[in-house]
């Protein structure tokens, strides 16, 4: 989903490098692993930033190679509108991960916790 300004508020909601950081977290995750906004945010500082995570993930370019499909919502649901939706399904497929419907199959198996 492109970043919009309407729905996605400024680009840097809770200080400067916030975006930095987010993708630098991201890139980190494994192939055959997933992740939660809520991992990436408490890795951050707080889970309370978790929504903060997806504003940066939504504002990434079209064509960024940063494996942001392997961040779902709490409890392994895919939470994007149905076009990206299928899309991340499909990419996680590719990584190895089962999607049973709209969630990662296994998910506490596949889960990605940062260390720290």
């Amino acid at each position: 989903m492109p970043y919009d300004p309407n729905r996605h508020g400024p680009r840097r909601l809770i200080g400067p490098g916030l975006h930095a950081r987010v993708q630098a977290l991201v890139a980190t995750v494994p192939p055959g692993a997933v992740t939660t906004y809520g991992d990436v945010a408490q890795a951050l500082g707080g889970r309370q930033f978790a929504r903060h995570v997806g504003f940066a993930l939504a504002a990434l370019p079209s064509l960024s190679p940063l494996p942001w499909w392997r961040v779902v919502a709490a409890g392994g649901w895919l939470s994007l509108p149905a076009p990206a939706r299928r899309r991340q399904a499909r990419r996680l497929e590719a990584d190895g991960v089962a999607v049973l419907g709209d969630r990662v199959r296994d998910f506490e198996r596949r889960r990605h916790v940062f260390a720290g």
